[in-house]
């Protein structure tokens, strides 16, 4: 078993979410936002600080899942469909849609043309032996998982 951080690192990974649960989630910038889900076996809330890859046309977001299904929060939303989404000022109820993997390019070509240091740092979980340096998170459609998060409407 891992050893935990120490308790000063702890409560500085801590910090954006006690950011976003006190209302200050605009410090964060848009490119950050805050998912509130539910625990698949406790039923807990947890909440999961994630970067935004590309904002929806109907006011939602897309997230990328850098550990893919391995991922606790993303196995937890893809489990129940639903999560409250904290995002700058914003907060709302959303579906969930996993992202077809012909539906991934565009959004990760976006995202790596502004911000390309970003987009090449996640690359590097999917890079095999070899692979230049360069390549970013959009040279990897297939591997790298993205979720939806669509506004409900009552």
């Amino acid at each position: 078993m891992a050893s935990r951080p120490p308790r000063v690192v702890q409560r500085l990974l801590a910090a954006p979410t006690l950011l976003y649960r006190a209302g200050l989630g605009q410090v964060m910038t848009e490119r950050y936002l805050m998912i509130e889900h539910t625990g698949r076996r406790t039923g807990l809330t947890r909440r999961t600080i994630v970067e935004s890859v590309q904002k929806t046309p109907d006011g939602g977001v897309m997230v990328a899942s850098a550990l893919g299904t391995k991922s606790a929060w993303f196995r937890n939303v893809r489990d129940s469909g639903k999560a409250r989404i904290h995002h700058g000022r914003r907060r709302y109820d959303a579906s969930v849609r996993i992202v077809p993997p012909g539906e991934r390019a565009a959004p990760l070509t976006a995202f790596s043309a502004a911000h390309p240091k970003a987009a090449r740092l996640y690359a590097r979980r999917f890079r095999g032996p070899g692979e230049p340096a360069t390549t970013t998170i959009a040279d990897y459609p297939d591997k790298v998982l993205l979720v939806e998060f669509r506004p409900q409407t009552s």
